[in-house]
């Protein structure tokens, strides 16, 4: 097997998005690795009022639109005895949203964004605008036993406090590749005189240059799009620098050890070959011509449409497939849709995935008064207690046990029955739960599809080494650099100047932004 880990240690319970998906908790079968205590209904001690928690995540208010009618809801709010003020943000507009209400001092009580290491986590720490978790979490065991791993562990600030609870996604960092895949027509490549499956970017761009051309649905279809552009990286970057991708914070860019020194990976690989596959897939027509404008729903609609061929995105194929019905009656989504496998480097030396953390996104605690924070903390362990009930219902009514399967009952999607389901999400992701059977053989089979996906990543891909630690390094210049790949590739792709000129601009930019000084900070800080 073909696998090379990182060399921190990777958390036991282990996000993408970026996009909406991630917030959609789908029912499955019972899993080992879940972060869930034994599966009884853990209750506050229900002394007092409930205290009113403000809480902004993404599309809370939708997760809450049918109130007390929302048997989880209901769950929840009596469960942790709080009362759940909505905050809404979106995932266009959240980070200017929760940087303003920080700025402004009127930050909900919990929030959540991903911005761990940037100068607005350094500077909230520092500032006192975040409030530290306790040092003693015995009285949470659920959430002690969450935050005990040593890649959580190593998020610690310099005070030795903890100001985040990181939402943990995989507990094989390898199986992050899930949350970045290409689907494209097959139908339509066959149409096109295509006969094989692409294994390479020059055969995904030939497969794609030759639906466009024989276009045989005749709706002037276009190359790939993708849900939001900042994923764009995650499909361009295994190509020349492994390790270049980011998560869109532009503070989780990856090191790596050259010659005795920690420098970025984002600077050491092939970035201009990156550039140009980008440019020139963008000039020949491979990538749809309004990439830089995409939106989740837009893009998914252009591909349920037949308007692109092929889709990159975070999601589930079960998921993908019950969509691509009701837009396609009568067109069977194993015949018209594949999935490509991860495309080699270019020199063909080895194959990778996009590479990111165990977790992606993390809570904040915005306020300041000890007993919101002591509801704030049992509503998490409530959540983590009881993480089964929140994604998959009441034992009975919703599902039921068979041989160690949980088999879905109803007709009725869970997250449609009670939206109060995506507050799964609200402490961890667990998306390990993508893997598992329901005994509905209409969704396994698609289930299926993602488990195959995942054994051949597992077996053909490799991770290269980086250094975890760095990246959660403080330093003065690192504090304040950025770098956010999806910008930069988008920028070239789309540009009109040369590609090498662009390249060398963009260099300089990072020269004077403090490459250098934040490198020579970074070294001297790991002696």
């Amino acid at each position: 097997m073909k696998k090379k880990y990182v060399q921190a240690a990777v958390a036991a319970a282990l996000a993408v998005t970026l996009t909406a998906s991630l917030m959609a908790c789908q029912p499955a079968a019972s899993s080992s690795g879940s972060q869930a205590g034994d599966g009884g209904t853990v209750t506050s001690d229900g002394k007092g009022e409930p205290a009113e928690i403000s809480i902004a995540i993404w599309d809370i208010e939708n997760a809450m639109r049918n109130g007390t009618d929302d048997k989880i809801l209901t769950a929840i709010e009596e469960g942790a005895n709080v009362t759940i003020k909505p905050v809404n943000t979106t995932w266009d507009d959240y980070r200017d949203k929760i940087q303003l209400w920080a700025a402004s001092n009127q930050l909900p009580d919990m929030f959540a964004i991903d911005v761990i290491g940037s100068s607005f986590y350094h500077d909230w720490i520092s500032q006192g605008v975040v409030s530290p978790l306790p040092d003693d979490l015995s009285r949470w065991p659920n959430l002690e036993k969450y935050m005990s791993s040593p890649e959580i562990q190593g998020l610690r600030a310099p005070d030795g406090k903890m100001y985040v609870v990181p939402r943990v996604m995989w507990e094989d960092l390898i199986d992050g590749s899930q949350e970045r895949r290409v689907y494209y027509r097959w139908d339509l490549a066959q149409a096109a005189g295509v006969t094989k499956e692409p294994e390479n970017y020059d055969e995904f761009r030939d497969m794609i240059k030759k639906i466009i051309a024989a276009d045989p649905e005749n709706k002037k279809i276009t190359g790939l799009t993708v849900s939001v552009p900042q994923l764009f990286d995650s499909f361009f970057m295994p190509y020349g620098v492994p390790l270049g991708m980011g998560d869109g914070s532009g503070s989780d860019f990856k090191w790596i050890e050259k010659d005795g020194k920690y420098v970025p990976a984002y600077f050491n690989g092939d970035l201009l070959s990156v550039f140009q596959l980008a440019r020139d897939m963008y000039t020949e027509g491979t990538i749809d011509p309004d990439v830089a404008l995409a939106k989740a729903q837009l893009s998914e609609d252009k591909f349920l449409q037949g308007k692109v061929a092929a889709y990159f995105l975070n999601t589930t194929t079960d998921s993908l497939q019950r969509k691509w019905e009701k837009s396609n009656p009568g067109m069977n989504f194993e015949d018209c849709v594949k999935i490509a496998h991860p495309f080699p480097m270019q020199d063909g030396s080895m194959t990778t995935v996009p590479v990111f953390k165990s977790y992606w996104s993390e809570t904040y605690i915005g306020t300041k008064d000890p007993e919101k924070i002591e509801r704030i903390l049992d509503l998490m362990e409530w959540m983590l207690a009881n993480d089964e009930l929140v994604r998959f219902g009441f034992e009975g009514e919703d599902y039921k046990m068979e041989d160690g399967v949980r088999i879905t009952l109803g007709d009725i999607p869970i997250g449609e029955k009670y939206p109060a389901n995506a507050l799964c999400s609200l402490v961890q992701y667990a998306n390990w739960y993508r893997f598992e059977m329901t005994g509905n053989e209409n969704v396994d089979k698609y289930r299926q599809w993602d488990l195959e996906y995942r054994d051949w990543v597992r077996e053909n891909c490799e991770l290269p080494d980086f250094e975890p630690a760095v990246t959660n390094l403080s330093t003065p210049a690192k504090n304040q650099f950025s770098i956010k790949p999806a910008d930069d590739i988008i920028k070239i792709m789309t540009g009109t100047e040369p590609v090498e000129k662009m390249y060398n601009d963009l260099m300089d930019a990072y020269e004077k932004m403090g490459l250098q000084k934040m490198i020579d900070e970074v070294n001297e800080a790991m002696k």
